[in-house]
């Protein structure tokens, strides 16, 4: 009996280090996924499925720098964003990166933000996000975009 235990104890954790092993393909799928939910919560203009794609304690470093902290500070954030008007947001995944249990990626986004008094203009540029799995699949863990300033300006 003692050695069944022996035996069950040593192959659990390898079985269980085996299963939360992350693939680079894992890691891709996800991300992908997760950019494609961003766009359509975007277009929807829904704060609460946008908060709800980041984990708990995720954080936001907006466009302006601002830092947004937690889930129920993304939803007000997402609320002013679209209620000044943005639209039509994009991301396309470039690049990601396995680290442990999680990663990081690189994308291109672009984005129509308030310019003025009624006017827009398409904002594009990069973004790197941290990716973390939890009991409830995947979720950013931190976002952060980089938009370079307009030549001329």
């Amino acid at each position: 009996m003692k050695v069944a235990i022996l035996a069950l104890a040593m192959i659990l954790p390898c079985t269980c280090a085996q299963a939360a092993e992350v693939t680079e393909a894992d890691l891709l799928h996800a991300a992908v996924d997760l950019g494609h939910r961003y766009d359509a919560n975007y277009a929807a203009k829904n704060p609460a499925a946008m908060a709800a794609l980041y984990a708990d304690d995720g954080v936001l470093v907006s466009p302006a720098g601002a830092i947004i902290r937690g889930r129920d500070a993304l939803k007000v954030y997402y609320a002013k964003r679209f209620a000044s008007g943005a639209y039509g947001h994009a991301i396309k995944v470039l690049e990601v990166h396995v680290q442990g249990d999680g990663g990081y990626g690189v994308a291109e986004f672009s984005v129509n933000a308030p310019h003025g008094k009624g006017q827009f203009r398409r904002e594009q540029g990069h973004i790197v996000a941290i990716y973390a799995r939890d009991a409830d699949g995947w979720h950013l863990r931190l976002v952060e975009p980089s938009i370079p300033e307009a030549a001329g300006k």
